[in-house]
């Protein structure tokens, strides 16, 4: 179950499903658009192990990834996959589409190895293969929100179409076989299962996802545990380090710390906090 999220509410932030010629690689399209500033900011986003681009349609802001702090004032930009947070301020109005690919989804979707990027923000350029000057036109011209997705998912599609990667035929089940054990798995054994060695599957992985299949696990651990405080249904901090397959409670919040930059009790706190304000009003993302 999931609470009302005051800070999700007040940036106007949308989640849209992708058409189903598209579902295999992409999560998702997202909006966010407002006016004014809420005094939340900077905004946090978590890495879940995936990767994404954004359509810039205001002003500047700026994002902190590691401490590294970059003004992003771009049409459009690429952010690789991370095991980091990365924290969004704006000065004035934010207007942006973002599209969320599904792990090894965006691999099609470029002309390199998805672990060719590196943890920073990359700018996308207009190319013969990324001809992103005549969308942001058909898009900034645009005003129905409907019409806009359906422009970028011909634009993604063509893409698609016309793509010279391939995934690897195990990629989509292996990754799904983690999620399913909520990254609480044995890589060694689930190679044996798919027939594979540990070798390959670290190297198309990287390749694909851009992440190594342990970094991914522990990332979708944390989804899952991140998920779990989230309802409030929780026993005791204890009973979850063990149910997740931490080691034990240090283990479990300096890992946690890791992927979110607070403990599992300060995320524990905010969400009840949030919660009684609204009277566990819910919220459905």
């Amino acid at each position: 179950m999931n609470y009302f999220n005051e800070e999700l509410n007040n940036i106007g932030f949308k989640l849209i499903e992708p058409c189903k010629e598209l579902k295999p690689f992409l999560q998702s399209f997202w909006i966010v658009k407002f006016k004014k500033i809420p005094s939340f900011l900077p905004l946090k986003i978590v890495s879940d192990g995936n990767s994404g681009f954004i359509i810039n349609f205001s002003s500047e802001f700026t994002l902190t990834i590691e401490d590294k702090t970059e003004i992003c004032k771009e049409k459009f930009l690429y952010f690789p996959p991370s095991k980091n947070p990365a924290f969004v301020k704006a000065k004035k109005d934010i207007d942006i589409i973002g599209v969320r690919f599904n792990a090894a989804g965006v691999y099609r979707f470029f002309d390199k190895d998805i672990s060719g990027f590196d943890k920073n923000i990359h700018i996308i350029e207009n190319s013969s293969s990324w001809q992103i000057d005549n969308l942001y036109k058909q898009l900034f011209k645009e005003k129905k929100l409907k019409n806009k997705i359906s422009i970028l998912e011909s634009f993604l599609l063509n893409k698609l179409n016309n793509s010279k990667q391939q995934n690897s035929p195990w990629i989509f089940d292996f990754i799904n076989e983690i999620k399913f054990n909520k990254g609480n798995i044995n890589l060694e054994e689930l190679c044996e299962e798919f027939s594979l060695s540990l070798r390959h599957v670290q190297r198309r992985f990287k390749k694909e996802v851009g992440l190594s299949p342990k970094v991914y696990c522990r990332i979708i651990r944390i989804q899952d545990t991140k998920k779990t405080l989230s309802s409030l249904m929780i026993n005791s901090f204890t009973s979850i380090s063990y149910d997740k397959g931490f080691f034990d409670q240090s283990h479990f919040i300096n890992e946690f710390k890791t992927f979110m930059k607070e403990t599992p009790k300060q995320y524990f706190q905010k969400k009840l906090e949030m919660a009684k304000k609204f009277s566990f009003k819910k919220y459905k993302n």
